[in-house]
């Protein structure tokens, strides 16, 4: 990638005032990176993608399980959920702007409507996945539905949880990283927005490189989790290859 980089910029296809060549660059991403403003920033970017994902974490997989357990439940709620989920959230970014203004709030509020749809969905598809026979040997074991829901719909439904956090993860990143383009006050993307007036391409790409690594890494975060707290989720992809 770096090397085709190189040779559009040294050929002239593209100037050098829309595209620096990636040995400037990445100067620039080592002057970003030991930039106490710039790290400040960063830290304002994902201190809102937490927030927006413990939220939509602590309220979408609850109702999640809930509305997955119980089939009377499931069918009307199933219809409801599509239509929103339907709607994307930067449509919803004026009405966001207006209701909390252009700080970190506008920004968690829009991650949140985001992830909250994929987490959501996977809790409930993964109780309704669960093995018929294990929830009918549960009961033939006099257990009751707390009981079954703690020792067969929780276990079998994690790997879904855990592969809707991870989507969650990435696109939450994503809907912040927009906000913050588009007009919030704080956050690596005004950053980013700022060397873009000022006409410093080569910071603007340096700061480009340093979202998609960061993003790279809250991804492979997230999936070592997985590993960890979910590994039979992991092995049962692996015998479905």
């Amino acid at each position: 990638m770096f090397l085709l980089w190189d040779l559009v910029v040294r050929t002239g296809a593209v100037s050098q005032d829309s595209l620096p060549y990636p040995a400037t660059t990445m100067l620039r991403v080592g002057e970003l990176l030991i930039d106490p403003g710039f790290l400040s920033e960063v830290a304002q970017t994902l201190w809102a993608w937490l927030v927006a994902m413990v939220v939509a974490s602590v309220v979408g997989i609850p109702l999640g399980l809930l509305l997955g357990y119980f089939t009377s439940l499931y069918r009307p709620a199933s219809s409801l959920i599509h239509a929103g989920r339907s709607v994307p959230s930067s449509a919803f970014l004026p009405v966001a702007i207006l209701l909390f203004g252009l700080g970190s709030q506008m920004k968690v509020a829009l991650a949140i409507y985001a992830i909250f749809w994929p987490i959501l969905l996977n809790s409930m598809y993964g109780v309704r996945d669960t093995e018929p026979l294990m929830l009918a040997t549960g009961r033939t074991m006099g257990w009751g539905r707390m009981r079954l829901l703690r020792r067969v719909v929780l276990p079998s439904a994690a790997p879904s949880i855990a592969t809707g956090l991870r989507v969650a993860s990435s696109t939450a990143l994503i809907v912040v990283l927009s906000a913050e383009l588009l007009g919030a006050t704080s956050g690596v993307g005004t950053v980013i927005t700022t060397y873009q007036q000022a006409q410093r391409p080569d910071f603007v790409y340096a700061g480009i490189l340093l979202v998609g690594l960061l993003g790279m890494l809250l991804y492979y975060g997230f999936n070592l989790a997985e590993r960890v707290a979910v590994p039979w989720g992991h092995a049962q992809r692996g015998s479905t290859r």
